[in-house]
């Protein structure tokens, strides 16, 4: 299949066809005696539009060359043993609040000590800010497995595709906390007719587009500060089982130290998929849920790396010179209407 790698120039071709079409609708002058001299040939209506054409496919022929045109020429895959993991991370307002809970800022630094940023003030201890700390403790766990990122407020957004590559992840991670805000969607779309795609589904959806291994697991970083209408956490949990997905959470927020209620709803759905909840500020139950983690069977999977293209412009290029050549021809010998 020929693929484009300048897409946007075919832009082009519609542009030039137009003032190609502009150009053949204006009328020649002839003097009078031209007139007289050519009112009595016969002409056929498709030979007189042989040179517009040629002169049509040329141009589009020359457009389509330097839009740069290639075909795929082989592919190179990797089979790996491997798991398939997706981080959906909150980033709603609430995210935004402070931590009293020591131990979840003991993942940041010394909970007794003040933390100090570059500009010497006093740093503000986060949600988001012990999130993005329990993520860095989370991806190094999983060399050799495939990681996706999605961050969410009352809607997700796609931050990285599943990959291998954990270091480009850690640093997609140090980028958070520039923005937080907006209210908080677990469970969207629904069929009430709210149609913002939560981080559940929007997780399950990628697993079915890109995920291979047999374990997937989605591991979601939230207060948890939400509910779920009890018609679609059965719709969800329904696709998850079907999905061989399972779900776990790492808490952050006092509400999951507190078992708050607020948090009910979340966690009924992490344990019913066969996963848990992970307090971020209990040490030993984030070590024992990762173990629990590490535990899950891998598979094998193909994971294209590479693809290699040849270049065909030529051949736009020889066919475009061709077309010139009979536009040359055609406007020689074949006479227009008059």
């Amino acid at each position: 299949m020929i693929q484009f790698m300048n897409l946007y120039l075919l832009g082009l071709v519609p542009v030039v066809l137009a003032l190609v079409y502009l150009a053949s609708r204006r009328r020649k002058s002839y003097g009078h005696t031209q007139v007289a001299t050519q009112k009595n040939l016969r002409s056929m209506f498709i030979l007189s539009r042989l040179p517009i054409i040629c002169l049509s496919a040329f141009l589009v022929l020359l457009c389509l060359a330097i839009a740069r045109p290639v075909v795929p020429e082989s592919k190179t895959t990797q089979t790996m043993q491997t798991r398939d993991f997706m981080i959906a991370v909150d980033i709603s307002g609430s995210m935004d609040s402070d931590i009293a809970d020591p131990d979840q800022k003991a993942l940041v630094g010394d909970p007794n000590t003040t933390q100090l940023g570059e500009d010497g003030k006093p740093v503000k201890i986060t949600r988001l800010t012990v999130a993005k700390a329990a993520i860095d403790k989370f991806i190094p766990t999983r060399e050799g497995d495939r990681i996706g990122l999605i961050l969410f407020d009352d809607e997700a957004y796609f931050s990285w595709p599943l990959t291998t590559d954990l270091q480009l992840l850690l640093k997609r991670n140090s980028r958070l906390g520039k923005y937080t805000g907006g209210g908080t969607n677990f469970d969207g779309p629904d069929d009430a007719g709210f149609v913002k795609m939560g981080p559940i589904q929007a997780s399950i959806d990628h697993f079915k587009e890109l995920g291979q291994a047999k374990s997937k697991v989605i591991v979601m970083v939230s207060d948890g500060e939400a509910s779920i209408k009890p018609e679609r956490m059965q719709q969800l949990l329904d696709q998850l089982k079907q999905g061989n997905i399972k779900l776990y959470v790492l808490g952050v927020s006092d509400g999951w130290v507190k078992d708050s209620p607020m948090v009910q709803d979340l966690k009924k759905l992490s344990v019913d998929s066969g996963g848990k909840v992970i307090p971020v500020g209990d040490a030993a139950a984030l070590r024992a849920g990762f173990d629990e983690i590490n535990a899950l069977e891998k598979s094998q999977v193909e994971v294209e790396t590479s693809t290699t293209f040849r270049d065909i412009f030529h051949l736009f290029l020889i066919a475009a010179a061709i077309m010139a050549l009979a536009f040359t021809v055609t406007a020689a010998l074949v006479r227009e209407d008059v």
